[in-house]
């Protein structure tokens, strides 16, 4: 008899775990070091903009001369820069925390579901903002 006690007891328990409870609380968001973006960031713009153009040929894309580059945002624990190649094209280059970078141009990031580029502002000085 007592095992039957246990088991109701232990089934009571486990139906009432179910339950739909409040909601557990959110994880706080937690923003991982990249020092590669703050490198790049402290440079004065003249080399942040060849950093950036370094960065688009290793990836294999074409840019003779980034007029402009400047700092977006983050987007999944990767620093979001946009550059301004002296062709008119405009890139997003994403920098991760281990110095790995992929660039895609800016016209394809809305079909890739990808944060649209606010272009660089094509003065060939960096225009950062919110770091």
């Amino acid at each position: 008899m007592r095992f039957r006690g246990a088991a109701a007891a232990l089934l009571v328990l486990t139906a009432a775990a179910c339950d739909e409870g409040p909601p557990p609380e959110q994880a706080p968001a937690i923003k991982i070091a990249n020092p590669h973006h703050d490198q790049l960031m402290a440079l004065n713009p003249d080399m942040q903009r060849l950093g950036v153009m370094r960065a688009i040929r290793d990836n294999g894309m074409r840019c003779q001369r980034v007029e402009a580059t400047r700092y977006q945002e983050d987007y999944r624990n990767m620093a979001l820069w946009v550059a301004l190649c002296n062709d008119g094209r405009h890139w997003a280059l994403f920098i991760a925390p281990n110095g790995d970078t992929q660039v895609r141009q800016c016209s394809e990031m809305r079909e890739l579901g990808l944060p649209q580029c606010r272009p660089a502002d094509g003065t060939g000085t960096a225009a950062n903002e919110g770091s």
